[in-house]
């Protein structure tokens, strides 16, 4: 990836010094089954159903929010490390952690750690045009964000846009199956880190919303479960949801339906009449399961 001209503009400076901090050159990465045979109703479906994840559920944005508003503190620890981007050579681990960087530039940009979001951001490009899909990270897109960067709402606005642009290329170009698992990873990584910030400032809201990712979670295993037995990474995927699909089996959300909502400009998905609640035991387990689940995606 390029991003010197003859001239460089500020941003683009920026991210120049910044990709040396996300690791060199790699070694060439391994590959997906692509999926190829998917009928027009299957894409269909896939369409539906990643636009209601992306876009409706209780996202990294609207996590970080959340967690603002109650007064949690930023805590850059429990995110990904940017030096871990060399590691990732497998487009499988390339994809989830499009994902995962993209929900932890969300989490920064909302508690407006605008170095941070720079980092991430750089990262989120570079496993982007090793994936073949930098036209939804160009220099458009960098620039709106440098213009934006201390709009929160404007950014996260972009960001999301971008993340959609990316899933949309991948489908329309037969990698399916790579958006499922960007979308996955991001999915994951706002489960972490609501559950690792409740260990530390726990109280009845964030643990609603914790609860209420069950909704989410049943939309997203659909999903996976459109694709076939084919793909080693999305079966690995997808048995990761079920495990967490099982605990979060009797947890209550209420009456069953699934009201949205916007929240200072972030999308927020809540459980019909509320009521959605989550036990000490619950909340240990799926906080567990959460991160080993991650654990093996950053590693």
């Amino acid at each position: 990836m390029t991003l010197m001209r003859q001239t460089l503009r500020p941003y683009q400076l920026v991210l120049v010094l910044l990709l040396a901090a996300c690791g060199g050159d790699q070694p060439p990465q391994d590959t997906l089954v692509q999926d190829n045979s998917a009928d027009s109703l299957a894409e269909s479906e896939r369409m539906s159903r990643t636009r209601k994840i992306f876009y409706n559920i209780p996202s990294p944005m609207e996590t970080a929010a959340l967690l603002k508003k109650a007064g949690a503190t930023y805590s850059g620890k429990i995110l990904n490390d940017v030096k871990n981007v060399d590691k990732y050579t497998a487009a499988s681990k390339q994809a989830l952690n499009l994902g995962i960087y993209g929900a932890d530039l969300s989490y920064a940009s909302v508690f407006n750690h605008t170095q941070e979001s720079m980092f991430y951001t750089s990262c989120a490009r570079r496993l982007a045009d090793k994936l073949g899909v930098t036209s939804a990270f160009n220099d458009s897109t960098l620039e709106l964000m440098e213009k934006h960067q201390n709009d929160r709402d404007k950014l996260l606005d972009i960001i999301s846009e971008t993340y959609w642009e990316m899933d949309h290329y991948l489908k329309t170009n037969d990698r399916d199956n790579i958006s499922a698992l960007m979308v996955a990873g991001g999915w994951v990584e706002g489960l972490y880190v609501a559950t690792q910030v409740s260990t530390t400032n726990d109280n009845a809201e964030l643990r609603q919303r914790i609860a209420e990712q069950k909704l989410s979670l049943t939309d997203l295993l659909a999903l996976m479960e459109t694709y076939g037995t084919d793909d080693a990474a999305v079966n690995g995927v997808r048995d990761d949801l079920q495990s967490l699909a099982a605990l979060y089996a009797d947890v209550q959300v209420g009456g069953g339906g699934v009201t949205t909502s916007q929240e200072n400009g972030v999308t927020v998905i809540g459980a019909e009449g509320g009521g959605a609640t989550l036990s000490d035991a619950q909340l240990k387990a799926i906080g567990e399961k959460a991160a080993a689940i991650r654990n093996t995606y950053i590693n």
